[in-house]
């Protein structure tokens, strides 16, 4: 992911999927983003070396020892001045507007997106990161009924190939599945 080794505590989002997260809602230098759910914070700081020094990272987490852990692994990567971990619980509501993309990452994250409509400008993005089927289609009905427009829902598998000279073919192993991302844009 990076050239510095992070921590991991909780569940993380890999770079199959956060990649995926950054290339379908166009986020770049200067865009300002909310993580929700920053565990070990290896999505935040992907996301902080995507939208640089002009841009900012404000990451919820309401499990202060989960907050620290995120804490650790953005100042390994020297992010401490585009990333702010925040101990809070989102459902809350978010201190920030004018928004370019939210993630939600977390328990009951179909609740959470009235709280991102309002935090977004118009034409973000939300984007919810789930692991079952169901809690996806819970995920869009809930952002429909929020005011978003269910942009697509998605599944990375990664297979890597074999290459040799006398045929190629898949390997055994992959990193199959690991969550679904429902992409939403506020109107």
């Amino acid at each position: 992911m990076l050239d510095v080794k992070l921590k991991r505590g909780p569940q993380v989002i890999l770079p199959k999927d956060a990649s995926l997260i950054a290339g379908f809602t166009g986020l770049g230098a200067g865009d300002k983003v909310i993580d929700t759910g920053a565990g070990s914070g290896w999505l935040t700081v992907f996301l902080g070396n995507i939208v640089g020094e002009k841009g900012h990272v404000y990451s919820y987490e309401k499990r202060p020892e989960f907050a620290e852990l995120a804490e650790k692994n953005v100042k390994k990567a020297g992010l401490e001045g585009v990333v702010e971990i925040k101990v809070k619980d989102a459902a809350l509501g978010f201190d920030e507007t004018e928004i370019d993309l939210v993630t939600l990452d977390c328990a009951d994250s179909d609740l959470l997106l009235p709280n991102a409509f309002a935090a977004l400008r118009k034409g973000g993005w939300c984007v919810g990161y789930v692991p079952h089927v169901e809690q996806a289609k819970k995920f869009v009905l809930a952002g429909e009924a929020a005011g978003f427009f269910h942009v697509r829902t998605i599944e990375a598998i990664v297979r890597e190939w074999l290459v040799r000279e006398r045929g190629c073919r898949p390997e055994n192993t992959g990193l199959v599945h690991t969550g679904f991302l429902s992409f939403l844009r506020k109107p």
